[in-house]
């Protein structure tokens, strides 16, 4: 850890069988439009506290709607579904980088 305490952590990838557990539980659908696995051709693992935020739990989501949550743009019906509020959606999805991506850094790349 490094001396700043600032250090993010370290993701938990999720195993294929936890994530086929998770996809049954969830009746293999999108949990925001219930379409099927098979009629969006694959979820998505969606985390519902962005990783970047410390985010561990996922849910299946199907490509569209996983890109609309990760931007905020989901409606207040669609987040009921999920069982989240405006209010605790805004602290939930990742952090706007004020429209412009971080520059690469061997430093921090060599750091992990």
């Amino acid at each position: 850890m490094s001396p700043s305490g600032n250090e993010k952590p370290r993701r938990r990838p999720i195993g294929k069988a936890e994530w086929e557990v998770k996809k049954r539980l969830m009746g293999n659908k999108c949990v925001i439009c219930g379409k099927s696995d098979r009629q969006v051709g694959g979820l998505e693992k969606a985390h519902i506290k962005a990783h970047s935020r410390g985010g561990q739990e996922v849910v299946p989501m199907c490509a569209n709607h996983h890109k609309k949550y990760d931007k905020g743009e989901l409606t207040a019906t669609q987040l009921k579904k999920i069982g989240l509020t405006r209010t605790a959606y805004k602290n939930l999805i990742p952090a706007k980088t004020k429209g412009r991506k971080e520059k690469f850094s061997w430093e921090k790349w060599a750091l992990g």
